[in-house]
C-alpha cells in the first residue's frame, strides 16, 4: 500500500461539496485535492492533465445522503441536555439539515465543537477506508 501525505481541510471539502459541477480529483504523488469545474474555462488544462495522467488522479466521491442522516442522528444520541436533544429532531425537517443542526447547536458553542470534531472525525474515517481501498494509506496533515 503506498503512503500518501493528504490535506485533511482539502479533501474533506471535496467530500462535502454537494456542487453538481464541482468534481474533486486526488492527486496521488502529491496529496493535493484539485477541483475540476464543468463551467469554468481556466480549469480546461487541469482537466486536461487528469485524462491524460489517469493513474495519477483519483477520483474523490461525494458523501452521501444515508452517511449525513447517520452521522447526524449518532451525534443526537450523543447529545445529553434535554433542551438541545427536544430541539435538533427539528433539523431533519430542513433542506439544509446541516446548516440547521449547527444554527440549533450555536446556543451551545461546547455542544458545536463537540459535533464538528464528531462529524470530522467520522468522515476521516471514511476517506480513510476509500482510501485505503484505492491502496493508499494516508497520513493526514
Amino acid at each position: 500500500m503506498d503512503k500518501l501525505r493528504v490535506s485533511t481541510k482539502d479533501i474533506i471539502f471535496a467530500w462535502l461539496d454537494d456542487s453538481q459541477d464541482n468534481s474533486y480529483y486526488l492527486d496521488k504523488i502529491e496529496g493535493e485535492t484539485r477541483m475540476v469545474n464543468r463551467n469554468l474555462i481556466e480549469l480546461r488544462d487541469l482537466t486536461d492533465e487528469i485524462e491524460r495522467s489517469s493513474t495519477r488522479y483519483l477520483y474523490v466521491p461525494k458523501a452521501t445522503r444515508e452517511d449525513l442522516m447517520e452521522d447526524l442522528n449518532s451525534f443526537l444520541e450523543t447529545v445529553e441536555r434535554s433542551d438541545l436533544k427536544n430541539v435538533l429532531p427539528i433539523a431533519f425537517e430542513s433542506p439544509h439539515k446541516v446548516s440547521s443542526f449547527r444554527k440549533i447547536l450555536e446556543k451551545a458553542p461546547d455542544e458545536l465543537q463537540r459535533f464538528d470534531e464528531f462529524r470530522e472525525k467520522r468522515i476521516l474515517r471514511r476517506i480513510e477506508k476509500w482510501l485505503n481501498a484505492n491502496g493508499i494509506e494516508p497520513s493526514f496533515k
